[in-house]
């Protein structure tokens, strides 16, 4: 109502107030009814009757208006077409585009330029926000000990081709945003469906966000489960129908629009009617839509219908198919800015802390810098809509690589860039850290996905010069001892390594039974010959020497072990199988050459480790460690934020909960994960120093202080108690600095 065009049109269809028509003006009907559901002003006191008089005079004198008057500052709408930026001059040798834009802001504000960050910080905030695991200790000095200048370019470029590790950090992104998960509301009913097999091979191959979200709107049927929504059980309102959730995932998701207000009335937060959420629903229905007001039939019947007709609209007569595939063209046009702004300033807020247009889902709010949110916008669509090479865009600047802000309170409406903010850790990223210092992960993920690594050649284009590692065949031996003596049986290998390995999986399986260690360390039970056991072995093997053992049992019968392991590198692969070259124990305790019993798929077993590779679902040869954001929600995830996802999530809470602070002080879940893991780093047999700097550097990307030594020696002891090393392990994972991405 701040101008007089604002106010004739107005309401629906431009019905709020009709010059010359006091009677057919919903304004003034709504003013004078007595239903209890539209009055205005819906409580307090009613506008006296000669005011009424007055307003009644004035449209049927047709609104006379003093052109120039206004009633107040009009809400800020974003132009729908992309804007196309000129670049300031930079300052000093600051020539990235985006820190131009962003100095230019600081400059007028006579604020300072954020100084940048050590390698050691830089390291540890890049992987976490790219693959969202803890840079290794080894990493870490390699890096540290690199004296190129490009060296932080090449990292990220090093990071962002890791297709496997990309794909398992930002799936916890993508499932949030896309209300996809793996067990909860609508499984078990068949009311709802996965994208997951979809939508991480989508983001291992780093599939253009345009074909991406087309494939979402106008699905195939990998891909359907988003806009199908929810079939909820019983007698729901009418906007949770699957519909109406069409009409609020669709416009949230990719327009960080909020349509779930006008999907019962008119929004009372912005311009959009309920109107408008009902024809973007019919785009989606299979039947003619009847619009409903606060869940009471209103007898208007929507029209399937674009949001912005300027760009184009849909043909209310086609299909459904068709009229999903004219939205999926509208959605992801070139002049469509309200789609690019959108993802850029959600992947802006994932790597900087803050959307350049805060919160995130309400696009129609005033960036704090226009001109920079407008450039990547435009730069995300020249690019070819590729995420990873507009993360890479970001974090090359020195913006991102610069030192975050200590907030003493959440940021308010008069939010003004200083520097990027710390974030806090997701859950899943808080676990995965976890599991790489303890090696308690989980051997078999609950997403059904490919994790088979991809390994690079040195190329001008990395991108042309991939190829899938083939599942490798089985060409270990089964073996045992001579057969003379004791039905138990010693093995053991040993190899030297250059390097500490990307990943290490074992396939192994004994007649009758079997544990095996890796350099003293216990990695492996089993007491089922038929059910061959697969896990990682990576975080175990150290540069230099190592060693296997294995103890065997039969039970009666056969006798037989079988092993093989794949080393993989970045760029090699090595196997390594049970044959002579293995060693068994004799009864004198001396060490002889093992007893090849059979070749792989003769005597009693059969072919018992085929299907054991790429079975969906399995854990493959290949595969890294199991990552958090493949299993499915637990209690200690849900407390640290992870959500149902039964609704559409943007943003996580980022205070601590008071259950929060609870469960990281004494849940059960976590406490099991720091026992296991303190009695594995135990077989380790690092000294007493050796361990603190180890767990610091690997946490934290630091060693300790001179202080925070003398206090963890006084806790440590002398290394050897699995207790003692638990309690380290507390007093690191808690501490504020290992919980934020700083």
């Amino acid at each position: 109502m701040n101008t007089r065009d604002q106010l004739i049109a107005g309401g629906e269809n431009g019905k709020s107030i009709i010059a010359g028509d006091s009677g057919r003006s919903l304004f003034l009907k709504r003013i004078t009814t007595r239903n209890e559901f539209t009055r205005m002003p819906p409580e307090g006191s009613r506008v006296p009757p000669e005011k009424i008089t007055v307003l009644k005079q004035w449209i049927e004198a047709g609104l006379p208006w003093e052109q120039g008057i206004s009633l107040g500052n009009s809400s800020w709408e974003p132009p729908l077409k992309p804007r196309l930026i000129t670049l300031p001059s930079p300052i000093k040798d600051r020539s990235h585009p985006i820190d131009r834009l962003l100095d230019t802001g600081l400059k007028i504000r006579r604020l300072p330029i954020p100084p940048p960050i050590s390698d050691s910080v830089f390291l540890r905030r890049v992987s976490l926000d790219t693959i969202g695991l803890l840079p290794s200790p080894t990493d870490l000095q390699s890096f540290l000990n690199d004296p190129k200048e490009d060296k932080r370019v090449r990292i990220i470029d090093k990071l962002l081709a890791q297709d496997v590790a990309y794909a398992d950090h930002w799936l916890t992104t993508w499932n949030d945003l896309l209300r996809n998960d793996y067990t909860g509301t609508g499984f078990i009913t068949k009311g709802r469906n996965q994208i997951t097999t979809w939508l991480y091979e989508s983001l291992r191959t780093n599939k253009p966000y345009d074909l991406f979200v087309q494939q979402l709107i106008s699905p195939t049927a990998e891909s359907a489960g988003f806009i199908d929504g929810i079939k909820w059980r019983g007698e729901v309102n009418s906007s949770q129908t699957r519909e109406i959730q069409f009409a609020q995932n669709v416009s949230q998701v990719f327009l960080g629009i909020n349509m779930k207000c006008a999907s019962c009335h008119d929004s009372f937060i912005d311009r959009w009617t309920l109107s408008e959420a009902y024809n973007l629903a019919a785009i989606y229905a299979e039947q003619p839509l009847e619009l409903n007001r606060c869940d009471k039939p209103t007898g208007k019947i929507a029209t399937p219908k674009w949001m912005f007709p300027e760009i184009g609209d849909i043909d209310p007569a086609a299909p459904k198919a068709e009229r999903l595939k004219q939205l999926a063209v509208l959605m992801t046009h070139p002049d469509n800015g309200r789609f690019t702004r959108t993802v850029v300033n959600r992947i802006w807020h994932r790597l900087m802390g803050r959307g350049i247009v805060h919160p995130v889902d309400a696009m129609h709010t005033k960036p704090w810098n226009e001109d920079l949110l407008d450039y990547l916008a435009v730069r995300f669509a020249e690019d070819g809509y590729d995420l990873r090479k507009f993360m890479r865009f970001v974090m090359t600047s020195q913006a991102y690589q610069a030192r975050t802000v200590i907030q003493q309170a959440e940021p308010t409406e008069g939010y003004v860039y200083t520097g990027p903010i710390a974030k806090r850790m997701t859950a899943e990223q808080f676990l995965d850290a976890i599991w790489q210092i303890t090696g308690t992960q989980p051997l078999t993920p609950t997403a059904q996905v490919d994790r088979a690594e991809r390994l690079a050649k040195p190329s001008h284009d990395p991108a042309q010069d991939t190829k899938l590692v083939k599942p490798v065949p089985v060409t270990a031996k089964w073996i045992w001892h001579d057969g003379r003596g004791s039905m138990k049986a010693e093995l053991r290998k040993t190899f030297s390594l250059k390097e500490t390995p990307h990943t290490a999986i074992v396939l192994a399986t004994c007649d009758n039974a079997f544990t095996m260690k890796v350099n003293g360390k216990l990695v492996a039970t089993s007491n089922d010959w038929q059910a061959p056991v697969r896990f990682n072995i990576a975080s175990h093997l150290i540069k230099g020497e190592n060693s296997i053992q294995v103890a065997g049992e039969m039970f009666g019968g056969s006798a037989g072990f079988i092993c093989q392991l794949i080393i993989n590198h970045p760029d090699t692969q090595r196997v390594i199988n049970t044959d002579r070259t293995w060693q068994v124990r004799k009864a004198d305790d001396a060490w002889q050459t093992a007893l090849e019993v059979h070749a792989y798929g003769n005597g009693p077993w059969g072919r018992i480790l085929d299907g054991k590779t790429v079975t969906p679902g399995s854990f493959d040869l290949t595969g890294p460690p199991v990552r958090a954001a493949l299993m499915q929600n637990d209690f200690l995830m849900r407390s640290l934020g992870r959500p149902h996802r039964d609704q559409v999530v943007t943003t996580r809470p980022s205070a601590l909960t008071t259950l929060q602070a609870i469960d990281l002080a004494n849940d059960e879940i976590l406490t099991n994960y720091l026992s296991d893991g303190a009695k594995r780093i135990v077989g380790q047999k690092r000294t007493r120093d050796e361990l603190i700097d180890w767990c610091y550097v690997y946490a934290l990307s630091r060693e300790p202080t001179t202080g925070e030594r003398t206090v963890l020696i006084e806790v440590l002891g002398d290394g050897k108690d699995p207790v003692a090393i638990e309690d380290l392990l507390w007093i690191i994972f808690m501490q504020p600095e290992f919980q934020i991405v700083r």
